[in-house]
C-alpha cells in the first residue's frame, strides 16, 4: 500500500512538473551598448615609431579657435560617444573615418552634409551605425568640434 502511494505521489509531482508554464506577458528587453558604454580601446604604435601629427588629426588641448570651450566641449562628447567607432582621419574604423566631412556631397543618407541634417543622423543613426541620443547641447558642442577637427 506504501508503495503504490509513494509512486501516486511521484507521478502527481512528475507530472505537475511538466505542465506547460504560462509565458511572460511581455518580451524582456535587450540592453543596448551605445559607444559612449562600450571599452575605450586604445592602441599603441610599435616601439621606435614616429606618428606624425597631419590634416585631420586632432591634438588634445589644440583644437578650436582660441580655446573655444564650445568646441573642447566637443572634443570631450565625441572622445565619449563617437571615437570608438570613428577616427578623425580618412582612416575608417568601425565606421567611416570623418577627414573632410564638411567637403562631401552628402550623408550615407543621402540628404546634404549640412549640421542640421547631420544632428539628425546622429540623434536617428542609420545604416550601421546605432542612434546616439545626445542631449542639444552635447550635439552643439561635437558638431562644433566636427568642424574644426575634420577640416
Amino acid at each position: 500500500m506504501k508503495k503504490t502511494l509513494a509512486l501516486a505521489m511521484f507521478i502527481v509531482i512528475f507530472v505537475a512538473g511538466c505542465s506547460p508554464q504560462p509565458l511572460p506577458d511581455a518580451p524582456t528587453p535587450i540592453r543596448t551598448l551605445y559607444p559612449a558604454t562600450l571599452p575605450a580601446v586604445v592602441t599603441q604604435p610599435p616601439a621606435g615609431t614616429q606618428v606624425a601629427g597631419g590634416e585631420g588629426t586632432a591634438v588634445p588641448g589644440e583644437t578650436g579657435a582660441a580655446g573655444d570651450p564650445v568646441v573642447q566641449a566637443g572634443e570631450q562628447v565625441f572622445e565619449t560617444n563617437c571615437a570608438v567607432c570613428h577616427n578623425l582621419t580618412a582612416e575608417a574604423k568601425v565606421g567611416p573615418g570623418l577627414a573632410g566631412l564638411f567637403e562631401q556631397d552628402q550623408l550615407p543618407s543621402g540628404d546634404p552634409v549640412t549640421d542640421e541634417n547631420l544632428r539628425v543622423w546622429i540623434t536617428n543613426g542609420g545604416g550601421a551605425m546605432p542612434p546616439v541620443p545626445l542631449p542639444e547641447d552635447e550635439l552643439t558642442q561635437v558638431i562644433a568640434f566636427l568642424h574644426e577637427a575634420t577640416q
